[in-house]
C-alpha cells in the first residue's frame, strides 16, 4: 500500500490512511488529518499564526462538499467571500474573520445563499505544501500563495460573490 493517496475533494498528495473526516467538507482522512496538524501548528506556535486566516480560507473552498448540503454552500461562500475581501477589496488579512462574520450574519437564516459550481481544478496548490513545510518563516508566503491560487480557480464564481459581498454592505 502507498503512503499516499490523491484527496478526492482537492486531489492533493494525502497520507493514505483510515480516519476521520469533516462533517460536511469532503475530503480524505489523510487530507483531513493534514490541515488539522496545521491548524494544531498556528495555534501552539504564533511564528506559524499569521497564514492562519488564508489556511481556512484556501482548504474550505478546495473542500466544497455536496450541493445539497446548506452548511456546505453556506461555507464555501462565507470562504470565498472571505478571500474576495483581502485580494480584490485590500483588507488587511485581520479583517478577514471580521468579513467571515458579517457576511454570514447578514444571509444566516434567509436561506439565500446558492451552490456555486466549483471549478474544474483548484489551482496548483493545496494543504500538502502547507504541510510539508516546517520552516515558520515560509508558512505565511505559502498560505498566501495558496489563498490566491485558490481565489484564482474560483474565478467563474467572482461576480457572484461581489454581488453577495456589495450586498452586506447596503
Amino acid at each position: 500500500m502507498s503512503d499516499y493517496i490523491n484527496c478526492f475533494g482537492c486531489g492533493a498528495e494525502s497520507l493514505n490512511i483510515e480516519g476521520e473526516c469533516h462533517k460536511y467538507m469532503l475530503a480524505s482522512p489523510g487530507c483531513w488529518m493534514m490541515f488539522t496538524e496545521i491548524m494544531e501548528r498556528e495555534y501552539s506556535d504564533l511564528r506559524y499564526w499569521k497564514g492562519h486566516q488564508f489556511t481556512v480560507d484556501a482548504y474550505a473552498c478546495q473542500h466544497v462538499g455536496k450541493k445539497e448540503d446548506k452548511r456546505a454552500v453556506n461555507s464555501v461562500n462565507i470562504h470565498l467571500a472571505s478571500l474576495y475581501g483581502v485580494f480584490e477589496q485590500e483588507l488587511s488579512i485581520s479583517e478577514m474573520p471580521t468579513l467571515r462574520s458579517q457576511f454570514s450574519q447578514y444571509y444566516k437564516g434567509k436561506g439565500i445563499l446558492e451552490w456555486l459550481e466549483p471549478p474544474q481544478s483548484f489551482g496548483e496548490l493545496t494543504v500538502f505544501e502547507l504541510w510539508d513545510n516546517e520552516d515558520a518563516d515560509l508558512h505565511y508566503e505559502i498560505a498566501e500563495r495558496w489563498a490566491k491560487s485558490v481565489w484564482s480557480s474560483w474565478s467563474h464564481q467572482h461576480k457572484t460573490i461581489a454581488k453577495l459581498v456589495d450586498r452586506t454592505k447596503s
